[in-house]
């Protein structure tokens, strides 16, 4: 063949001797770890794999000069390799050993920059950005290539590695460069990209679903995936630490009752019957229990044929397990230490336990939920007693009811005005929404109060001053009223508590401030 088949044959022979020594060193370490008494005779020496005709599907790295098995660069005899290493997408940041090491790398084209003649180019995979430069005097046959690439084509780039003049210290490669001797360009983009894959500002939903596979390059999504994969890791690590074992269960399995409904799959073999996707491993640790296993968990995929909810959809993972022979502060501490690690794994490494415990009285009659946040105030108070016999006939009949009557107190209350408050306002919507007739308000004034015209006129001077002894509100301070059933008023203020805490900033949903609890002493049964 010709100088230019040649060239390309030994290329991918290189490439599947790189993969065999890679694919040997595993094999022969899970051997080790897993079969270390198998017979000689039986051992494997040699792994044969089958040469891939076309360029890797994900992007790499890989020195030109050294060989890279199971994370480890060796270098070749000439002794030129990366300080730290090269191995899968991941150019070490660091100095190189000399002006001379060379890399390949494939990804996609992230963009371009022609800055009067030399092109810069920032090539992506999963792992980061690196920058590759060309200049029509050093190497023209590369440049010219370059000068047609355009964003999300994917290349493979050959070069030396060199210090860039001016480093970037927001991406790891940020001190080097690699200097474009070739290009070779393994896929175009021939049509119009639906949205930019750069681009910090995120598309429409509907967009990003249609395009899933040019949604997936975003960074928000790989940084998503990547930091999942992340944290089941750890749950991993951590059980496999505390003695657990990972099993399996079935996904085709009999309909057993439930909370929500079945999905059904139909059995072939079987006319007329069907098959039932798990609502949870319930029935099978169970049984791995009673069997002796003491210690299971699972990263269980579950489905659940019902509504969509804020934290929950029709096919879900959950991290299952089960334990035998454990007192309930056994429990508590384990599972305190399970997500402690899980967190600093995560990136935040400021967890600390045991955790805060709080009963679940005290959760409904200050929070109105099972599951309050902790990171921000606004609690609520039961002013029922106090309000009972009021001339309100709004609070009157609430608690003539068997319904409550609840105030949420908004320090420097000024930041919520009143036609927030009043119908067709945000907050009176928020309230609306969670099932009730909307909120009513009242204003501290140096010991005065101010209002919505109910509360004024049917709230006593002498009411108001208990009001203000129970709930602590000082001068300024605002505190919204709801009366009505008991579920609806806890449902009302909670919903009306979180969207007072994020528009007021006392929330901030992007810091690694945490305030874990446990909440104990549930009720067996609810009183209807």
């Amino acid at each position: 063949g010709s100088v230019g088949e040649r060239e390309s044959e030994r290329e991918r022979a290189r490439e599947q001797g790189d993969l065999v020594s890679l694919m040997r060193s595993f094999v022969q370490s899970a051997r080790s770890r897993l079969l270390p008494a198998l017979p000689c005779k039986h051992r494997l020496h040699r792994v044969a794999v089958a040469s891939a005709s076309r360029p890797p599907r994900r992007a790499w790295f890989a020195t030109a000069a050294s060989s890279t098995v199971a994370g480890t660069t060796t270098p070749s005899s000439s002794g030129s390799a990366l300080t730290a290493g090269v191995l899968h997408g991941r150019v070490s940041a660091g100095k190189v050993t000399s002006p001379a090491d060379k890399v390949r790398v494939c990804g996609w084209v992230h963009r371009c920059r022609n800055m009067g003649g030399i092109l810069f180019l920032d090539v992506r995979d999963r792992s980061g950005i690196v920058q590759v430069v060309t200049s029509p005097d050093s190497f023209p046959k590369a440049h010219a290539v370059a000068e047609d690439l355009k964003a999300e084509w994917v290349v493979s780039v050959e070069g030396p590695v060199q210090e860039r003049l001016q480093p970037n210290p927001n991406i790891p490669t940020g001190n080097v460069e690699i200097i474009a001797e070739s290009i070779d360009v393994l896929n175009r983009v021939t049509k119009l990209l639906p949205f930019e894959v750069s681009s910090d500002v995120a598309p429409k939903e509907e967009l990003r679903l249609r395009h899933r596979v040019v949604d997936l390059r975003r960074h928000q999504m790989q940084s998503n995936l990547l930091l999942r994969h992340k944290v089941t890791r750890a749950f991993r690590d951590f059980l496999e630490q505390e003695d657990f074992i990972e099993v399996e269960t079935p996904i085709l399995n009999r309909s057993s009752p439930e909370g929500a409904r079945d999905f059904l799959v139909p059995a072939r073999i079987i006319p007329k019957a069907m098959y039932a996707l798990p609502q949870s491993p319930q029935l099978f640790k169970q049984l791995l229990m009673v069997s002796g296993y003491e210690r299971y968990y699972q990263i269980a995929r579950c489905f659940r044929d019902e509504d969509l909810r804020a934290d929950r959809q029709p096919e879900f993972t959950q991290v299952d397990l089960e334990v035998s022979f454990m007192s309930a502060e056994g429990i508590m501490a384990l599972m305190e230490n399970l997500v402690a690690h899980v967190l600093r794994e995560a990136g935040r490494p400021d967890v600390k336990t045991p955790f805060a415990r709080m009963p679940y009285a005290e959760a409904m009659e200050s929070y109105g939920t099972d599951k309050p946040d902790l990171r921000f105030g606004l609690l609520q108070y039961d002013l029922s007693d106090i309000l009972s016999k009021c001339e309100c006939k709004i609070f009157t009949g609430a608690v003539e009811g068997g319904g409550i009557v609840k105030g949420l107190v908004v320090p420097d209350g000024k930041r919520v005005s009143n036609s927030r408050l009043k119908p067709k306002g945000d907050v009176a919507n928020k309230a609306v929404a969670a099932g009730s007739q909307g909120v009513l308000f009242l204003r501290v004034n140096e010991d005065k109060m101010e209002g919505s015209p109910p509360v004024k006129k049917g709230v006593s001077d002498e009411e108001f001053q208990r009001i203000l002894e129970r709930t602590g509100a000082g001068d300024g301070d605002l505190i919204i009223l709801v009366a009505g059933e008991t579920a609806t008023v806890h449902k009302t203020l909670d919903v009306v508590r979180q969207f007072l805490g994020k528009s007021l900033g006392l929330l901030d949903e992007n810091s690694s401030q945490d305030a874990l609890v446990w909440i104990t002493d549930f009720p067996m049964f609810e009183w209807l």
